[in-house]
């Protein structure tokens, strides 16, 4: 596969911390067995300016954490935006740090997309998903889309959800909530982040029964990997890693307050990765091997004569097979949700 000369798609960390509890993220476990801080600003500096020098397609100020827990993170976006006019500016946040005073700056500022991790509607729901106050959120993301809109803002605003056994009652509601108000919502897959969520956890959030789950479960070849050859990672100390999924940091590719990007680009531990998968064994390295595996994909077909002829729970069924209803309505009226790897792209008609 072709390696570009620069990666068109740079993610980089300026702080590691989060404050949410997803229980399907890793954050919680890890970030108490990796070191933890906030980016300097030298290395922040070195980072955007040698960005500045290639045609960089997208730069995405976050990786493993939550942007706006970086105090800086206003100026940081602006000196990102100044010194990259070219390039596309996105964040994603779960949005419970929007106080006004941000709302009014990134509705401000010319960012491609602002995504929000939003994985309920209720006060109960928010509280058990995501470990945050859904109310003050919910709040937040109303009062930025509000001052997008007084601003005439062209940034587009996503609020993005993962369907989990948790929060399907909610789907539609959470749907017909935000698309009420004009923005845009994303339904995701959920996945057991490359092995680092444990089994006992990934099952306990599919979001159907036994059965229905195993229906759709997929395993995906991953003996070769497309973002070595055109993405970057960098967390917030400087170490490059080969993967966002690389949560407890087993594969550092080098630091860039050491090297120049350009020179860890093509560099040999980065050279290294894409010869293992040029030759297709990938999978064989750790992390690699279970990227691919258990990736929940709804098959609309099988889905529904599964949920259609469960023996047992009737009721359960006939409540499933209408959250599954929903969800296919999605596909017709939303397909960005093939992009996502929700739905099947040779099912979708």
């Amino acid at each position: 596969m072709h390696t570009l000369d620069f990666p068109g798609s740079i993610q980089f960390e300026t702080t590691s911390r989060c404050n949410a509890k997803c229980g399907f993220c890793p954050y919680p476990e890890t970030s108490k067995t990796e070191p933890q801080g906030t980016m300097d600003d030298d290395l922040f500096e070195k980072i955007v300016d040698e960005i500045s020098y290639y045609p960089v397609r997208l730069i995405q100020p976050f990786l493993n954490n939550d942007p706006l827990m970086d105090r800086k993170i206003v100026t940081r976006l602006e000196h990102i935006i100044r010194k990259n006019p070219l390039s596309r500016v996105s964040i994603t946040t779960n949005g419970f740090l929007l106080r006004p005073e941000i709302a009014r700056a990134l509705a401000a500022m010319p960012l491609e997309t602002i995504h929000i991790s939003s994985n309920g509607l209720t006060r109960e729901i928010y509280r058990e998903t995501m470990g945050l106050d859904g109310f003050a959120v919910l709040s937040n993301v109303n009062l930025l889309w509000d001052e997008m809109k007084r601003q005439g803002s062209p940034t587009r605003l996503v609020v993005t959800a993962i369907l989990m056994s948790t929060n399907k009652r909610e789907v539609e509601h959470m749907r017909q909530y935000w698309c009420a108000r004009g923005v845009t919502f994303y339904l995701n897959p959920l996945n057991n982040r490359a092995g680092n969520m444990t089994p006992e956890r990934f099952r306990d959030l599919l979001p159907f029964d036994e059965g229905a789950n195993a229906s759709q479960l997929r395993a995906y070849n991953m003996s070769g990997c497309p973002s070595l050859y055109a993405w970057m990672g960098i967390l917030w100390n400087g170490d490059m890693v080969r993967c966002c999924m690389d949560w407890r940091r087993a594969k550092v590719l080098g630091n860039a307050r050491e090297q120049s990007l350009y020179s860890l680009w093509h560099g040999r531990e980065y050279g290294g990765l894409r010869a293992v998968s040029d030759a297709g064994r990938l999978n064989e390295m750790p992390l690699c091997g279970e990227c691919g595996e258990n990736r929940f994909s709804i098959d609309p077909a099988v889905l529904r004569q599964v949920l259609s002829t469960k023996a047992e729970s009737q009721l359960e069924a006939a409540n499933d097979l209408r959250i599954f209803e929903t969800i296919e309505a999605f596909r017709i009226q939303t397909p960005e949700l093939i992009q996502l790897g929700l739905i099947r792209p040779e099912v979708a008609k």
